[in-house]
């Protein structure tokens, strides 16, 4: 948007890669996703830079099956958690999603499912993420144009590919390996210092920032005036973890299915990926936490015992069958520092508060700036970059930044 706008932009990454936490490898012919991985509905901005980018698109299989007493049952997870998320009266007080459970009549099944949910979707504890959070993004989910999941066919990087060649050919500059230090600020003056190879500066009338919500808690990166206006708002949202396996095989042993709840178990979620013989074994927020001082190989056996467990008629094949498994520590990554955030008890707002522009000179990008609770997603990230970007270039035609934001923002009204 602001190179095609005849803006002179430079984009600093401290990565060796562009895409922060999208992050596709490639093992023997297989793709890996190491970060994010999925499309969540259908968001338009999102689906015309698939086409421009003239990219295609899978639908994800929705074929849930949970495990429990040793036997695998169907379940429908989504539309069971809609109907819970329903319950929740933004009339009444905002509570944790914990404390409205405890209110509900609910089987434990259905109990230890939503838990599941939100531990592992969300990557939140239960006990700290907001209900009419839960409640606003399954709202913004039924105002999408479809509630699909969907998957790049040849990887997310293909997209974050394609967005460079566009910046590239705009004229703008891309510089990896580039880790900011300190941003020195005031009124249409911003001076960066970032080092790469050598301590470098860089001078601009403005800057986007799109630090994660972890770095910007960590404070690695000092701003100069502070950014005392935001401290508050980083403090109070939440950040969570995430242990995420690729295990790759030879053949597919396996039978047919989209995702697996194994509740009981460390991974509790696992899925598969028809473009090849891999599984993801997925752990969120406590469930991950409790993973975080495993070192690779033992995560590695745990998950090959977890599947041995769940298949065990294949448990020869499984492994005579495995070649190796990928992953990325994106919490102890420094330039990460965790997964997403969620929203705690009473922090609707908290993600505008977070997004808003200062002194028409710093805005602000990223999931964690996501208004309609979508936070966490690739889909919300990327309308977060394009929403900063109108209140850029609103600023630089003399236009209140304000008038820019939040076009699409959806009020969640209960009758």
């Amino acid at each position: 948007m602001l190179v095609g706008a005849g803006c002179e932009v430079t984009l600093l990454e401290a990565k060796p890669h562009l895409g922060g936490r999208i992050h596709t490898i490639t093992a023997g012919a297989q793709l890996i996703e190491l970060g994010a991985e999925f499309l969540h509905g259908e968001s338009q901005p999102m689906l015309d830079v698939i086409q421009a980018g003239e990219l295609s698109t899978d639908t994800v299989s929705t074929d849930y099956k949970l495990f429990t007493q040793g036997r695998f049952k169907p379940v429908k997870l989504l539309e069971k958690m809609s109907k819970i998320l329903h319950r929740v009266d933004i009339r009444h007080r905002d509570c944790s999603f914990q404390e409205f459970l405890d209110t509900q009549k609910l089987n434990d099944a259905d109990r230890e499912q939503a838990i599941g949910f939100v531990q592992g979707f969300h990557a939140a504890e239960p006990q700290r993420i907001s209900a009419h959070s839960l409640r606003r993004a399954e709202y913004s989910v039924e105002h999408m144009q479809s509630t699909k999941q969907g998957r790049m066919t040849t990887g997310y990087a293909a997209l974050v590919k394609f967005l460079q060649q566009e910046i590239w050919a705009r004229g703008g500059k891309l510089i990896t390996n580039a880790v900011v230090e300190k941003v020195r600020w005031q009124t249409g003056d911003v001076e960066v210092t970032f080092h790469h190879g050598n301590r470098e500066i860089l001078k601009a009338d403005a800057a986007v920032i799109t630090l994660p919500l972890g770095v910007l808690k960590a404070g690695t990166v000092e701003f100069q005036p502070p950014l005392a206006a935001k401290q508050e708002t980083i403090g109070q949202l939440q950040f969570g973890s995430v242990i995420k396996v690729v295990f790759q095989f030879r053949e597919q042993w396996w039978p047919k299915f989209g995702f697996i709840l194994a509740l009981k178990e460390a991974f509790p979620t696992w899925w598969t990926d028809p473009r090849g013989p891999v599984l993801t074994a997925w752990a969120g927020g406590p469930k991950a936490d409790a993973l975080l001082d495993h070192s690779v190989p033992q995560l590695e056996t745990l998950g090959l015992e977890i599947l041995a467990r769940l298949f065990p008629k294949q448990a020869d094949a499984i492994f005579a069958q495995f070649i190796s498994s990928h992953n990325f520590d994106w919490v102890l990554d420094p330039y990460t520092r965790g997964a997403y955030s969620y929203l705690p008890v009473n922090g609707l707002d908290l993600p505008k508060l977070l997004a808003a522009p200062l002194a028409d000179t710093l805005f602000f990008a990223g999931e964690a700036t996501v208004t309609d609770a979508q936070t966490g997603t690739v889909d919300g990230a990327f309308e977060t970059g394009l929403r900063a970007g109108r209140e850029l270039l609103a600023s630089l035609a003399g236009i209140s930044s304000r008038a820019a934001a939040f076009p699409t923002e959806l009020q969640l009204t209960e009758t």
